[in-house]
């Protein structure tokens, strides 16, 4: 980046936390670039003893994954991975908690870090549809044909093993709202009480 986004000035480095970063040197302006970031979550959607899963495609490769896809800047990441299920799979989903996720540090031939979260899912409604876009086949597949799915990716295999071993809702569920803990458009997601 090399203009602050908030008032056009050419951004200088100027040290801060113990690196150097860009900042607008304007004054009253205040702009410190931290890098960019994204947000994806991953579904694994249960259904009794069966998983959701489903087959993407690239030109050259073709592979099975648990749904899911990346939080919008204005949306509650619950919402997002109930969206991306239901767009990628026809399945209405309801988020039990999270179980897990995986941070990507940004490097020279991926600049932009990214943090992928594991929620567990419940399905609740729908049948399964691929969205010919993104997911090309849709299935529930009993858990114990998850390890011998070929193609499966090895994140969601991690992914649905996590959510398989944990005790029922034992992840992150979301903080009912209290009086002051939680700002507008923020979700607070804690570990179940002892």
């Amino acid at each position: 980046m090399n203009f602050c986004p908030r008032c056009g000035t050419a951004l200088t480095l100027r040290m801060d936390g113990g690196r150097h970063r860009p900042m607008c040197p304007a004054e009253g302006c205040g702009y410190t670039y931290y890098g960019d970031a994204s947000i994806g979550t991953g579904a694994v959607v249960m259904r009794g003893d069966e998983i959701l899963l489903i087959e993407r495609r690239a030109p050259n490769r073709v592979w099975w994954q648990i749904p899911g896809g990346f939080v919008e800047v204005d949306e509650p990441i619950h919402t997002a991975i109930e969206r991306e299920v239901m767009e990628e799979t026809g399945i209405e989903a309801r988020a039990l908690d999270v179980v897990g996720f995986r941070h990507a540090a940004g490097v020279p031939d991926r600049p932009i870090a990214n943090i992928y979260v594991v929620f567990r899912l419940e399905a609740i409604g729908g049948a399964p549809r691929p969205d010919n876009e993104e997911s090309f086949s849709v299935e529930f597949v009993h858990r114990d044909q998850i390890a011998q799915r070929e193609g499966l990716s090895s994140m969601s295999l991690w992914a649905i093993e996590t959510a398989l071993g944990a005790p029922h809702q034992a992840g992150m569920s979301i903080e009912e709202p209290r009086e002051g803990l939680q700002r507008p458009g923020q979700t607070i997601f804690r570990l179940p009480p002892l």
